[in-house]
């Protein structure tokens, strides 16, 4: 029976792949553009087989985290938490009905591969082989699906923060809204909190959203960090009282736990938040970090992609610049986010590898808004 439960769910997927293969392909006009979404494809759930063969070698990760601690558990009630607690509740029912890792590998990538192709629509399916061709490139980067096929928080966060970016677009601020941010709290609350904000910044500043939607949105913040401050210090930063001496106390520990972790460190101690912002997203590099995996070279070659794809971009901002005021409010709190995001997670940053995955949080943001306003060629200079 398990083994059946299992080939059907499977089957479940596949066919669901298939199903959202088959409409996206409809819809692009450019035989081009479908060669790159069915290579997208291939790359993406090619990645899941490339983790799913190093599962192994990867010690302590969370995937397996999560499987043996549900699998294990005697109750499912008791799994209920955030964070990893979260995330093993989740898989709870289908690990007690004997579904594979394997298969829940399967069943994640299937998410965040519809993540994605809802994140390609955003960006207008029918212009984009001509205007985004260094986005299109940037999205082909075997990281960014190595750290979203995997059964883990990234997955799912993925298709949450795109949902999001989509409700945003479409200034449908309901129960909606609320139940997408309850989702993004229970994964990975410090997130919600930087999402909440820049959704908080975008809509109290633009003077086109009406007071009915502003009130809205106040009230959410208002509630939000009233009722979950507490339980985000209690239960995921395990803060017991509210006083300095328990802050620092967390302080304490949590730079002591940070140090010398993992195969590639950074002493946050003996760094400025600048220089972890440069490690989160370009290191490791070629002559400037010791390689010492093949692993660690394929991500190092993807870093000297974003550190051109970086130049250029500055670039062009430089000479041509950008109005803020101008942009839509999904494509402002894309921007937002993007930037509280990378200061939230420079800010703690205390290995390399670790800043390889944060980057997940906020790079599909930051492609979103440079395939919007990027031109497709840069603009003629004024005279």
């Amino acid at each position: 029976m398990v083994t059946v439960f299992n080939i059907l769910l499977v089957i479940v997927c596949i066919a669901y792949i298939s199903y959202v293969l088959h409409t996206s392909l409809q819809k692009i006009p450019k035989q081009v553009l479908k060669i790159y979404v069915v290579a997208f494809t291939l790359l993406h759930f090619g990645m899941m087989a490339v983790f799913l063969y190093l599962l192994n070698q990867l010690a302590n990760n969370d995937a397996q985290r999560f499987y043996n601690t549900a699998f294990q558990a005697s109750s499912w009630v008791d799994l209920f938490g955030l964070g990893n607690r979260f995330m093993a509740f989740i898989i709870y029912p289908f690990a007690k009905l004997g579904v594979t890792i394997q298969v829940l590998f399967l069943v994640f990538s299937t998410i965040s591969f519809k993540g994605f192709i809802n994140l390609f629509e955003l960006m207008n399916f029918e212009t984009l082989h001509t205007k985004h061709k260094l986005v299109l490139i940037l999205f082909l980067t075997p990281t960014i699906h190595f750290w979203t096929v995997s059964l883990g928080k990234e997955a799912l966060l993925l298709w949450l923060m795109v949902a999001l970016l989509k409700i945003i677009q479409l200034k449908k601020y309901n129960w909606q809204l609320g139940l997408l941010f309850t989702a993004i709290f229970l994964i990975r609350p410090h997130v919600f909190f930087v999402l909440l904000l820049s959704l908080f910044i975008v809509v109290m500043l633009d003077k086109n959203t009406s007071k009915k939607i502003k009130q809205t949105i106040l009230r959410l913040a208002l509630l939000s960090f009233i009722v979950l401050s507490p339980i985000f210090l209690l239960f995921f930063l395990k803060i017991e009282t509210l006083s300095l001496a328990a802050l620092q106390n967390y302080y304490t520990q949590f730079m002591e736990y940070t140090q010398n972790r993992g195969n590639a460190p950074i002493s946050i101690a003996n760094t400025t938040i600048f220089t972890r912002i440069f490690y989160l997203l370009v290191m490791p590099l070629p002559f400037l970090y010791e390689l010492k995996s093949y692993l660690q070279w394929v991500v190092a070659i993807e870093n000297i992609v974003y550190v051109f794809a970086f130049i250029y971009v500055i670039y062009y901002f430089i000479r041509y610049g950008c109005s803020y005021k101008k942009l839509s409010n999904e494509l402002k709190f894309a921007l937002v986010s993007s930037i509280l995001l990378i200061v939230l997670f420079a800010s703690y940053l205390y290995n390399v590898g670790l800043g390889n995955r944060m980057r997940l949080m906020f790079f599909p943001y930051i492609f979103y808004f440079l395939s919007i306003t990027l031109k497709p060629t840069l603009p003629k200079e004024k005279t």
